[in-house]
C-alpha cells in the first residue's frame, strides 16, 4: 500500500486512532474508551498505562482492518487532551497517576501567586489558572513530597504514549504553551518561571515543533502495537490544534468548533498579528502551521454533559439510555444501541427553548470565558410540565450558548467567521448542530467524513516524514477536496430571535449565582475538613 500513516488521539474519554493514506483519506480507525477518577476538592485522575494499553490496540486494531502491512506505514504522530501531565520516575515508570487538565486542585497555588499575574501573561500569553500544567506539578510537589524524591521526567498525554513507543522523552511546543514555563516567543523553557512554580527545569525534555521526528518505534513497542520496529515517531500535537488542521485551519481568521468531552473554539492567528494584552479570556498555544499561533476559547464540559447523563439515568442492564427523569415509555435506544444520537433525536421534539429552561454548563468548574473554578452547574426553570426531552435538548442549547459567549470573546479581537465549521464527537449530533447554527446565528458546516484531532495527528505525522511539503497547503488542499461533501446547518431567523432572548438570560445567571457558588464551596471544604 505504502505512504501510510497512523494519527493517535489520545482523548480525555478514550484513544481514538486512524490510518490514512498518503492523500490524507482514513483508510482504517479504531477506538477505546478508559475510565477517569474525579477526586473530592476538583481533582481528575487517569491511569496513564490506560493511555498505552488503548493507544496500542487501537493502532494493532487499525493494521489488522486495513490489512495494511507494518512496513507500509511511514509515521505516526499522537495528540492528546491538555494539558494532562505525568511524572515518571528515573526508570520510565509513572509515579503516580496522571493529573488532567480537569484537575483544578492547583487553584491555591495559582491564588499565591497573583503577584506575578502580569509576567506570566507577558511570557506565555496565558493566565494564571489550575487548568494549565504548571499549577497542578506545583500543587503535586507541595502536597506530595516523595514525588520530588523520586521524580525524573514530567511528560504531556501525547508524550508519555509517544515514550512509550520510542523509548525518548518529548514534548511539542504546542503542549509547552499551556505549562506556563515556557516562553511563547523563543519556544524556550523560562527560568523565571520556573523558579516561580518550583518545578526542576531538569524535568523538562526540549520543546520541539510538533512535526519533528523525535524517535523510533521500538522493539517492546512493535509487539504491542503491530507496527514495524524502527517506524518514524513525530513529537505530535494538542488535540485542539491537531482538530484544526483536519477542519482546515491554515491560516489567519480560520476558525472552527471541536466537541468531545469539552467544546473549544480554535482560530489560527498570524503569530506577529497577536496582541497578547487583548487576549482577555482566550487562550494562546503554537499552531502547526508556521507563523501562527491557535487562539482558542474553551469550555469544560459540554459532551460530557451529555455522558454523565447517560451514564447516570441509563439502563446499564440493557444498554438504553432510558432517564430517571420521565416515562420508560418513551425508549431512548435506537436499533444501533448509540445513546448519543437518540438523544440528540429525543432533544429534536422538544421546543425551542427547553420549554423555558436555561442551563449553565459549568459542571466541573469553567474556563473561557469565565474562568471560575467554583462555578457548578444549573439548571434553571424546572416545572412539573418539564419533560425529559426538555432537559436533554437544554443540555445542547446551555452547551451552545456557552458557545456563543465564546465567539463574541473572539469578535473582540476582529475574529467573526462568516460560518463555523464542526469537527469531534459532538459534530454527529444533527439536532445538536441546528442548535448551534440558532443560536449563534452562521451556518454550521460538518463534513460527513470528521474524525477530528486523530486526522490532525496523522497529517502532523506525515508533514513529519516528508509525505507532505507544505503542511498549511496540505490543510488547505484537504478542505478544498472536502467541500463538496460538507453538511450545512442554516440558522433560522426567528429561532435565532427566540435564542437571543435565551442567550440573554444565560448571559445573567453567571453575575446571579456566582456569590452562590462562593458559598457552595465553602460549605463544601467545611465539610471536607471535617470528615
Amino acid at each position: 500500500m505504502g505512504g501510510v500513516v497512523v494519527g493517535v488521539d489520545v482523548g480525555t474519554t478514550g484513544v481514538k486512532a486512524v490510518l490514512t493514506d498518503r492523500d490524507g483519506r482514513v483508510v482504517a480507525e479504531a477506538g477505546e474508551e478508559y475510565p477517569t477518577r474525579y477526586v473530592e476538592g476538583n481533582g481528575a485522575e487517569q491511569d496513564p498505562e490506560d493511555w498505552w494499553q488503548a493507544s496500542a490496540r487501537c493502532v494493532a486494531a487499525c493494521l489488522g482492518s486495513a490489512g495494511v502491512a507494518p512496513v507500509d506505514v511511514e509515521g505516526v504522530g499522537v495528540s492528546s487532551q491538555a494539558p494532562s501531565v505525568v511524572v515518571l520516575d528515573g526508570s520510565g515508570s509513572p509515579v503516580g497517576p496522571a493529573l488532567l487538565w480537569l484537575d483544578r486542585r492547583g487553584h491555591g497555588e495559582c491564588a499565591a501567586r497573583l503577584d506575578a499575574a502580569a509576567d506570566v501573561v507577558a511570557a506565555t500569553g496565558n493566565r494564571l489558572d489550575a487548568y494549565f500544567a504548571a499549577p497542578k506539578l506545583s500543587w503535586l510537589l507541595a502536597t506530595h513530597p516523595e514525588v520530588r524524591r523520586s521524580g525524573a521526567t514530567v511528560l504531556m498525554a501525547n508524550g508519555y504514549v509517544v515514550h512509550r513507543l520510542t523509548g525518548v522523552p518529548t514534548c511539542d511546543t504546542g503542549h509547552q504553551g499551556l505549562t506556563l514555563l515556557g516562553d511563547l516567543d523563543s519556544g524556550r523553557w523560562s527560568q523565571p518561571l520556573l523558579d516561580l512554580w518550583g518545578v526542576p527545569g531538569g524535568w523538562l525534555p526540549e520543546a520541539v515543533h510538533p512535526c519533528t521526528v523525535v524517535g523510533r518505534v521500538d522493539a517492546e513497542a512493535a509487539r504491542a502495537t503491530g507496527l514495524l520496529p524502527g517506524t518514524p515517531v513525530v513529537a505530535g500535537a494538542v488535540d485542539g490544534a491537531a482538530a484544526g488542521l483536519e477542519a482546515g485551519l491554515a491560516r489567519h481568521g480560520d476558525l472552527c468548533e471541536m466537541t468531545g468531552q469539552s467544546t473549544v473554539v480554535n482560530a489560527a492567528f498570524q503569530a506577529d498579528r497577536l496582541r497578547r494584552d487583548a487576549l482577555g479570556a482566550m487562550s494562546v498555544l503554537p499552531y502547526p502551521v508556521p507563523g501562527h499561533h491557535l487562539v482558542y476559547g474553551s469550555m469544560v464540559s459540554t459532551g460530557g454533559i451529555l455522558r454523565w447523563f447517560r451514564d447516570e439515568f441509563g439502563d446499564r442492564e440493557r444498554g438504553l439510555a432510558g432517564s430517571l427523569l420521565g416515562s420508560p415509555t418513551e425508549p431512548l435506544a435506537r436499533a444501533d444501541g448509540d445513546a448519543f444520537a437518540a438523544l440528540d433525536a429525543l432533544a429534536g421534539t422538544a421546543p425551542v427553548g427547553s420549554g423555558g429552561l436555561v442551563l449553565l454548563p459549568y459542571f466541573l468548574g469553567e474556563r473561557s470565558p469565565i474562568w471560575d473554578a467554583d462555578a457548578r452547574g444549573a439548571l434553571v426553570g424546572l416545572s412539573m410540565a418539564s419533560r425529559r426531552a426538555d432537559v436533554v435538548r437544554a443540555i445542547l442549547e446551555g452547551t451552545a450558548y456557552g458557545l456563543a459567549h465564546n465567539l463574541d470573546e473572539l469578535g473582540r479581537l476582529g475574529l467573526r467567521p462568516a460560518t463555523l465549521r464542526s469537527v469531534g464527537g459532538g459534530a454527529k449530533g444533527q439536532t445538536w448542530n441546528q442548535i448551534k447554527a440558532d443560536v449563534t446565528g452562521l451556518p454550521v458546516e460538518v463534513s460527513p467524513h470528521t474524525r477530528g484531532a486523530p486526522v490532525g495527528a496523522a497529517m502532523v505525522a506525515a508533514a513529519g516524514v516528508g509525505l507532505v511539503g507544505d503542511l498549511a497547503a496540505a490543510v488547505s488542499e484537504r478542505a478544498r477536496a472536502s467541500a463538496a461533501s460538507v453538511r450545512r446547518f442554516e440558522p433560522d431567523a426567528e429561532r435565532h430571535a427566540a435564542y437571543q432572548r435565551y442567550y440573554a438570560v444565560y448571559r445573567e445567571l453567571y453575575p446571579a449565582l456566582r456569590r452562590s457558588y462562593e458559598l457552595l464551596t465553602a460549605a463544601r471544604d467545611n465539610l471536607s475538613s471535617r470528615a
